[in-house]
């Protein structure tokens, strides 16, 4: 069964140190993706939703 992936990564994410980013250290895992990326920390659905929402949408139109 095949699906679809995303990977939302934020570029100012401090949630572990530099050397241990979340991509593309995990997020290749994966396989085939579709990468969405934007400035915000590891909350950014709380402190910048609608900036979240717009790149979703985007990305989901990419």
């Amino acid at each position: 069964m095949t699906i679809g992936k995303t990977y939302i990564n934020a570029t100012e994410d401090t949630c572990f140190p530099h050397a241990m980013n979340w991509h593309p250290r995990l997020s290749e895992k994966l396989g085939f993706f579709r990468l969405i990326q934007l400035s915000g920390s590891h909350e950014v659905c709380f402190t910048n939703p609608t900036l979240l929402a717009e790149k979703i949408i985007l990305g989901a139109d990419a």
